[in-house]
């Protein structure tokens, strides 16, 4: 997914993405993050490539919105309304 919205964004590498649209600090404080968190690194960077994506470049995650729309209708049909 994150391949997806580097091209959406018109990026081929996240460390372009992100040294483009983070200050300093935000690096640094990833970078401490990524240390701290070895397991969670991979989530993190996807965070930080989404929020970017979404603030920056206005990118929509279709297929989380259709998730949670299903996820709706089920809840709905469960709970028997």
């Amino acid at each position: 997914m994150i391949k997806d919205i580097l091209e959406f964004c018109g990026y081929k590498t996240v460390s372009d993405l992100l040294n483009d649209h983070m200050t300093e600090s935000e690096l640094s404080y990833l970078f401490v993050d990524l240390l701290n968190s070895p397991y969670d690194a991979k989530d993190f960077i996807e965070e930080e490539v989404e929020r970017i994506a979404k603030d920056i470049f206005e990118w929509v995650d279709h297929e989380k919105m259709k998730a949670d729309a299903d996820e709706e209708a089920y809840q709905r049909y469960r709970d028997g309304d």
